[in-house]
């Protein structure tokens, strides 16, 4: 009988040392989340591992394994001895949170050690960023899922549960009856990601499934969330951005601690550092723990978040880095965690947060080989037109696991709830109507010509219609009509546009219009986005011209990041205001109508703005720096043009972030005019003072409106941006800046321009101000404050209190 367990205990103990791998799974045991980059040593000599981002671990050789410690920030330690572990073969290993909080910072005299670490990693960082190689490529596997806080609605049920007396509010448990079983929301997609240096890149979505949508545009949502690496200055999360905790001088404004310490098999030194912002320091700040490798001085992991949630979405993030060709440290795995809080849904007293949990896992990296100029493209971000159309083979070779039961449901109600609900005509009705338009049918109704408003026109009622590709594809037919309550004048105008490469941004247009527009003003090719202030300064304008037009234009994108639009056009203008050019009698201008033949082109390069194409629509973001616009126009002297000239005109704009100063934003503008043109085709000083009134970016403040008139001009705006970090308390968050701007202008033959007033600005016009924005906040979303410029040089006036002006300021964060 001896014998035989003798026997037994030898077969059992070569079974255990037979096992090839130990695997299994850490998880929080209070939330039921994964946890990622756990440090788990298995020897004396403290060699060891980490999670993955799915809280996965493997260990390939169990030989070495004397124990297992699991260990994490915050958690207490978990100690499998050897003769145990075989427990956990496949299976899962819980960790604690720890009853307590971090406690306070304190700083002892003398070197934080964990500084010599982090200074040989920022000194490391052009090295091991990958955004620093020559070129690479990938694959990767997206997958979100958005649905209710589930620690939150455990809490409830538990609550509920608790309760001696019968609860007629079962709310909490009918939510988490629905959540076991299914999402909210699901997606996921694959995408081809080619990277050439310095900049150069192009992504294509090739598979893409959206819960209850056939239409792809929300697919653009996971890959926007994050950077890319953790090795820039300045972090990006959901569009805002912090300042690095290993960017230059960091260890000034984060305290770091070693929180642990593992060695891998390769000889290597990995050390867990948090980190968080130093106390009494004011900066956008994050919070979090960093696992280093020595190798390099590389980032092996990291999990961070911001100290203070900033706007309508908190967010956490979370990225796990390679070796690549036993070489370079590359990211394999980014996970992306969000929290709602004002699209928070209550039941009574209780409230539910909405999260979204997203994951990228990334594959087939090739570093370092050839990819040519050709091969990146003009667009950024493309989502194939088949992507919705892939098979379950595809999905199954990219899927990290399974879709699980939850998943599967939820693809099938909410497939079943778009098909009936017709979602997809719903998103593209809300996407219309973004746009500005309200689609009825094969038309669009433009909103912006129902309401609109200038000093000089008073309310401007009326309508514009559009058709759509619901009637013909590619091609847009519509007009237009106001009229102006302050002139009692009538406008209109039509248009007929044809889209001949929608992926090219390849388009031709015919144009006419009778309407009118500023006096001595200039546009360019760009669309500052929703979030500008510029386009308040329309409503200021108290001096306009009449214009007839007709127009043809052509417009294409000849080289990445470029755009241009080439046009000609005859239009007559005419002017109410008494004025005369005194031209010395070589043409007729006493019924006050001057004509016009110009060819023209405006030029667009925006080398750091993303393009898209998604679902045969071209898209771009706006806001991106620096960007460069021109205006070259040439006039002619014919039977249908009364002037020969050339005008050219540019602008540029350049926008710095620093740690400590917030963003300097620098917009200068010139134009110039040769020959002799009539004052409306000139240039005024870009003003918008008018009483009290609201701020406008990249004018004058306290200059008149038309109270300047140059054929040459420069204006330089300055903004220095120091958000809040100057002062910020819980609750109350104003951004201060500072303003300065000044412009200087000529005008070669001013006799010309008869019957009108105007200065010129030989003398440089100077003002400076400080706006207060945000005082008031409203939805984490919209802010109101309140501004004061002044007047100063050779123009100012001598009465002080006129050099003045006061500004309310709106501003939006979408």
């Amino acid at each position: 009988m001896k014998l035989i367990l003798f026997i037994f205990a030898l077969v059992v103990t070569e079974m255990l040392s037979a096992q090839v791998t130990i695997s299994g799974r850490v998880i929080n045991k209070e939330t039921g989340e994964a946890m990622p980059f756990v440090n788990i040593i298995y020897n004396q000599k403290k060699e060891g591992l980490t999670s993955n981002i799915d809280g996965r671990f493997l260990i390939d050789n169990v030989e070495k394994v004397e124990f297992l410690q699991f260990s994490y920030v915050g958690f207490k330690n978990v100690l499998i001895p050897k003769d145990s572990i075989y427990l956990i073969k496949n299976g899962t290993v819980f960790l604690y949170e720890k009853n307590h909080n971090l406690k306070e910072v304190v700083v002892y005299p003398g070197e934080n050690p964990a500084h010599r670490i982090i200074k040989q990693v920022i000194a490391n960082r052009k090295l091991n960023n990958p955004d620093k190689l020559s070129s690479y490529s990938y694959t990767a596997y997206h997958k979100m899922v958005f649905t209710i806080d589930a620690k939150k609605v455990q809490k409830n049920v538990s609550d509920t549960l608790s309760l001696s007396k019968p609860v007629k509010d079962s709310s909490s448990i009918k939510i988490k009856e629905f959540f076991d079983t299914q999402h909210l929301f699901l997606m996921e997609s694959v995408s081809n990601k080619k990277f050439r240096f310095p900049a150069q890149h192009s992504e294509e979505i090739i598979a893409t499934r959206v819960s209850g949508f056939k239409e792809p545009s929300m697919v653009i949502l996971a890959n926007q969330l994050q950077s890319f690496s953790f090795y820039d200055d300045m972090i990006t999360l959901a569009e805002s951005r912090y300042v690095n905790p290993i960017g230059s001088g960091s260890t000034k404004k984060y305290f770091f601690n070693i929180e642990d310490t593992t060695y891998t098999e390769r000889g290597d030194t990995v050390f867990s550092i948090s980190f968080q912002p130093k106390k009494k320091k004011n900066f956008e700040a994050l919070k979090g723990v960093l696992q280093i490798n020595t190798f390099k001085y590389a980032v092996q992991s990291v999990v961070a978040e911001p100290v203070e949630p900033n706007g309508i979405i908190g967010i956490e993030i979370k990225q796990q880095y390679k070796l690549i060709d036993d070489t370079y440290w590359f990211p394999i795995e980014l996970n992306t965690n969000l929290i709602f809080y004002s699209m928070i849904p209550e039941e009574g007293k209780i409230k539910f947060n909405p999260i979204g949990i997203g994951k990228t896992y990334i594959e087939d990296i090739k570093v370092n080989h050839e990819i040519k100029r050709k091969d990146i493209g003009n667009i950024d971000f493309e989502v194939n037109e088949t992507a919705h159309k892939q098979s379950d083979s595809l999905w199954n070779m990219y899927r990290h696991d399974s879709l699980s039961v939850q998943d599967i449901r939820t693809y099938e109600v909410i497939d079943s709830i778009g098909k009936k609900h017709k979602l997809d005509l719903k998103l593209k009705f809300y996407k219309t109507l973004f746009n500005g338009y309200y689609p009825v049918s094969f038309v669009n109704i433009d909103f912006s010509r129902m309401l609109d408003f200038n000093v000089y026109e008073g309310f401007r009622p009326g309508l514009g219609l559009y058709t759509n590709d619901k009637l013909v594809k590619n091609v847009s037919l519509g007009g237009y009509f106001a009229y102006g309550f302050q002139d009692d004048r009538i406008k209109y105008g039509a248009s007929l546009d044809y889209t001949l490469s929608a992926k090219k941004d390849l388009k031709l247009g015919l144009n006419y219009k009778s309407d009118l527009g500023e006096s001595s003003g200039y546009q360019f090719l760009e669309n500052p986005g929703m979030n500008s202030t510029e386009s308040y300064r329309y409503w200021f304008i108290q001096d306009m011209t009449y214009v007839e037009e007709y127009k043809f234009d052509f417009q294409f994108r000849p080289f990445r990041k470029f755009k241009s639009l080439l046009s000609i056009r005859q239009f007559d203008k005419v002017n109410t205001s008494g004025f005369f050019f005194n031209n010395g009698g070589e043409a007729d201008f006493s019924e006050q109508k001057y004509h016009f033949m110009e060819t023209a082109v405006q030029l667009a390069y925006t080398p750091n703005e993303t393009l898209f194409f998604i679902d045969n629509e071209f898209m771009n973001s706006y806001g991106s720096t620096p960007a460069l616009y021109a205006n070259v126009s040439k006039g002619f002297k014919n039977e249908f043009g009364d002037f020969d000239y050339l005008k050219i005109e540019t602008k540029l704009l350049l926008s710095v972030l620093t740690k400590n100063f917030g963003k300097t934003n620098l917009v200068v503008t010139a134009g110039k005019v040769f020959g002799d043109l009539p004052y409306f085709e000139l240039y005024n000083g870009h003003a918008s003072y008018y009483d009290f009134t609201i701020e406008t970016a990249n004018s004058f403040a306290t200059m008149r409106m038309n109270e300047f008139l140059s054929d040459q001009f420069v204006a330089i705006y300055l903004r220095q941006d120091f958000g809040s970090l100057l002062f910020k308390s819980k609750k109350f968050k104003p951004e201060i800046l500072l303003i300065t701007s000044f412009a200087f202008g000529n005008l070669k033959s001013p006799e010309l321009q008869q019957e009108i007033d105007f200065r010129t600005m030989e003398n440089g016009y100077f003002e400076s101000g400080i706006l207060l924005n945000n005082l008031i906040r409203s939805a984490n979303i919209m802010g109101l404050g309140f501004g004061v410029y002044y007047r100063y040089g050779h123009y100012a006036f001598s009465e002080t209190k006129e050099n003045f002006a006061y500004k309310l300021s709106f501003t939006f964060d979408l």
